[in-house]
């Protein structure tokens, strides 16, 4: 007995090490919200993107409950919208590459600059396929002993606690380019590396 206790202690452990390590790594790489905070850093001070950035870090939790506590009845709604799923997704997208297209990289001129709400924070990961995506990972292939109601608050909890640091970061990562004053053509060059990575994201999502 004691022999399976420790074999089940230690998958579960294994279970947990593996998890963190697949988030750190699917929320650190870009995507559609380290994208959108990114370009957010470019144009703005931090103290004033404060709220969105909590909620795009609380917009995860609105698919990991639902997900974690019913898998299965999500997996058929997911295949049975899959079409409006995907539309709403495609606009989603579509509307964070014009924003990138069009933004200043500084905060010269701030009656002009787009200051995104609370509420549209709330948006950004349940119209996010890898969010979908990465979710939906996090509560099957890394649960050997099955999932259960005691292990969804700990994903939730290993989710928001990772967010809010590489959220943040990402979001220093563009306040560095606004502060750098690049030059016409410099920022061009950034928009494009921008795009090009929400696109693959997006790619490697579907």
């Amino acid at each position: 007995r004691s022999r399976q206790l420790n074999r089940f202690g230690s998958e579960l452990i294994s279970d947990y090490l593996g998890l963190i390590f697949f988030v750190v790594a699917m929320v650190a790489s870009p995507g559609p919200a380290n994208i959108i905070l990114f370009a957010l850093g470019c144009t703005q001070h931090f103290s004033r993107s404060i709220p969105f950035i909590l909620s795009v870090v609380l917009s995860k939790q609105l698919i990991i409950w639902p997900i974690g506590f019913s898998l299965l009845l999500i997996n058929e709604f997911l295949a049975k919208y899959e079409t409006i799923m995907m539309v709403l997704s495609i606009i989603f997208i579509s509307w964070i590459g014009y924003k990138i297209i069009f933004m200043e990289l500084s905060v010269k001129d701030k009656s002009s600059a787009w200051a995104p709400r609370f509420y549209h924070g709330l948006l950004v990961h349940p119209l996010n396929p890898k969010a979908w995506m990465m979710v939906v990972l996090a509560c099957t292939a890394f649960q050997s002993q099955g999932l259960s109601t005691e292990k969804i608050p700990n994903i939730a909890i290993i989710f928001l606690l990772i967010q809010l640091i590489f959220h943040s970061a990402w979001f220093w990562f563009g306040s560095m380019v606004r502060k750098a004053e690049l030059s016409e053509k410099n920022s061009r060059i950034v928009k494009i590396g921008l795009l090009i990575s929400l696109v693959a994201s997006i790619v490697f999502s579907y």
